[in-house]
């Protein structure tokens, strides 16, 4: 490929969502404005480099087929150096976007970074914005011009802005800050609320990985977990009349008394003595949506004292899940999950009557087989309990706005990650393992193995294997178990599960897994299991007949999502072209190992073999987040079939 160097830049403008924030931060501190301006194409260009893998990965108008990767010096005059360069074509407009190749792993993914050059005519010009390869894609295919890519358009648009905006963020608040991610986690009262709040640039696949819609900056700033603001959660009352709980092991009310110390005393002593507490029930409600939603939706209730206020001091800060809030320990009072009327990532994050609902009777299911089963008592990893949950139900409501309503008042509440964990120990989410400090190139990852390497006294090679093995290993056994025996997919992601780390040896611990709502379930395989589902909520989306739903599921968070980000941060670190194959390698035999374990078991042999078959298929699905959000399937999953690493 030949072209003249000719390098054209567009004049620097920025979008409207980047003047809203960069005004915001005018007044709020000119510094933080400056630094803004400073990262901006940095947020941009990430959000392009999810885009433009995705594309690749997707095959999103034959991009697959349609690109190259070339070494940047068989580009003569290009602006690329020293590495290999993705160019994918759009053969209807004679147009080819280029990027530098960072790492290629395992189900067809290209990591790249900006910037990103436009080739045409032998002409290199700068990629301003991630909307102008929307653009590109939507006139190579006008049949994605559907009522939904003006709404992905948008999303770009808001996730760029607020990519741009986290990183000066953090280039300001880390300027001075010389420490690795590992000593810096090490130094704080709360190691686990600082990893989650330490994961942001979001989602490391997904284009909507900054997305916040519904906000503005400043609410942005006062609510998202990388800016670390204290959360003062708003408690109130519903009557009985109006809500629809679940709870295990005690009433409702009973379990959240429990929970937040002298609650019931400062509720007792506001209401008036013409109400009875008898009659209500507690819900926790997330202060964006208590000011810009219930106030206004539901103000009928409100003045009929249907819901009722209460004054209850209760410091919460938001995880790397923004509804998803939790206290600073020592605070031993539970993670709450909330509905937040606000779109990240793919969706609207409000909370499902379902999610309310079975998340205790998916507790007490699991906590039945960890007890139970054999198998899973000798495991270092276990499920975290959701003990309660509620949400808000009025049977008078028109049908057509019975279940929206309904969704946007929810509280779930699950148990405090710290009652497991011992003073010699580190909790993390896993989604920061992946993460550098602001100022070192060393992954979290990486800094675990080398303190693990240290430790044990071994090569390096063996430290990263062995390592991993553990780790990997910790992972598999509960979740294909629960998959095989009992028709369980959990989705087990880099964020819903809690890697607990041994401070002394940089090794895992033990594992936890959170998180019920997406989960799959195979329901006639549970139900011969033993377990009952007939009081599972009537809306279950969980609940299936489709055996390949419930392994896609657990396939993508477990082994593609999970592991498979560990093994690509890993390999591109260490720069080894054989070490993810090993890494993969570790996976594959471990899986046989427990396939092999469960024919000689009892199980249905036909049920294993057409298991095993599919996780050692050549070709596996992959979920497509860039053609779903053109799609709009949120619920509908979309996938493409990639090269499977565990193929035998």
């Amino acid at each position: 490929m030949n072209s003249k160097s000719n390098v054209n830049r567009d004049k620097f403008v920025l979008t409207h969502e980047e003047q809203k924030s960069y005004d915001t931060l005018k007044h709020r501190s000119p510094e933080w404005a400056n630094m803004f301006l400073h990262m901006l194409f940095s947020g941009r260009d990430k959000i392009t480099a999810r885009l433009m893998g995705s594309l690749y990965r997707e095959n999103l108008v034959g991009s697959y087929q349609h690109s190259q990767i070339i070494p940047s010096h068989h580009l003569k005059h290009s602006p690329f150096k020293d590495s290999e360069v993705l160019c994918t074509r759009f053969p209807s407009q004679n147009l080819t976007i280029l990027a530098s190749i960072t790492g290629k792993h395992a189900f067809n993914r290209i990591d790249v970074q900006g910037p990103f050059y436009w080739l045409k005519e032998n002409v290199y010009i700068r990629v301003q914005h991630p909307n102008e390869l929307l653009t590109a894609i939507l006139t190579e295919d006008p049949s994605l011009k559907g009522p939904h890519c003006r709404q992905f358009e948008d999303d770009l648009e808001n996730s760029a802005t607020h990519m741009t905006l986290t990183l000066s963020y953090q280039a300001l608040r880390h300027q001075q800050n010389s420490m690795s991610l590992l000593h810096y986690l090490e130094g704080q009262t709360d190691a686990y609320l600082t990893s989650e709040q330490s994961v942001v640039e979001g989602h490391p696949v997904h284009p909507g990985a900054k997305l916040r819609k519904g906000m503005t900056t400043e609410q942005t700033i006062a609510y998202a977990s990388e800016y670390g603001n204290e959360i003062n959660l708003q408690f109130v009352l519903v009557h009985h009349s109006l809500t629809r709980k679940q709870s295990l092991g005690n009433s409702y009310n009973a379990i959240v008394f429990q929970m937040f110390t002298g609650l019931k005393e400062a509720i007792i002593e506001q209401l008036p003595s013409s109400i009875s507490l008898s009659d209500y029930d507690v819900m926790i409600i997330h202060p964006w949506q208590y000011s810009e939603v219930l106030t206004k939706a539901y103000s009928d209730e409100l003045s009929t004292q249907h819901i009722i206020p209460i004054s209850y001091s209760a410091p919460y800060f938001a995880g790397l899940s923004f509804r998803t809030l939790m206290p600073k320990f020592p605070d031993m009072s539970p993670h709450i999950k909330l509905s937040t009327n606000v779109h990240i990532t793919g969706e609207i994050r409000t909370l499902s009557e379902q999610t309310t609902h079975n998340g205790p009777l998916m507790t007490e299911i699991l906590q039945s087989i960890e007890m139970n089963d054999s198998w899973f008592k000798a495991l270092n990893t276990k499920s975290v309990p959701e003990w309660a949950g509620i949400h808000f139900y009025n049977e008078a409501d028109d049908a057509a706005i019975q279940e929206q309503r309904s969704e946007q008042l929810g509280t779930l509440y699950r148990e405090n990650i710290y009652h497991y964990v011992t003073e010699k120990e580190l909790p993390l989410i896993p989604s920061s393992l992946v993460v550098t400090s602001t100022q070192s190139e060393i992954p979290l990852l990486v800094e675990l193995i080398q303190r693990y390497q240290h430790h044990q006294s071994q090569a390096e090679r063996t430290s990263i294997l062995d390592w991993f093995e553990h780790y990997a290993t910790s992972l598999i056994d509960y979740v294909i178990p629960l998959l095989v025996k009992y028709g369980i997919a959990l989705e087990a992601h880099l964020q819903n599960t809690i890697a607990i780390i041994d401070s002394d040896t940089g090794a895992l611990s033990k594992m936890l897994i959170r998180d019920f709502e997406g989960l799959r379930i195979d329901e006639k395989q549970l139900n011969l299991s033993g377990y009952d589902t007939h009081h599972f909520h009537e809306k279950s989306r969980i609940l299936t007949d489709s055996e390949t739903t419930v392994f896609n599921k657990a396939f993508y968070s477990t082994i593609q999502n999970h592991l498979g980000e560990l093994v690509a941060c890993i390999a591109k670190y260490y720069q080894d072209t054989t070490l993810e194959n090993d890494l993969w390698h570790i996976v594959r035999h471990h899986i046989h190992d427990l396939m092999t374990q469960f024919k000689t078991s009892h199980l249905d042999a036909s049920r294993i073999q057409k298991i095993e078959a599919l996780f050692f298929n050549p070709q596996i699905d992959y979920k497509c987040v860039t053609t779903m959000r053109l799609l709009d399937e949120a619920h509908a999953y979309t996938y493409v079939k990639v090269d499977n690493p565990l193929k035998k």
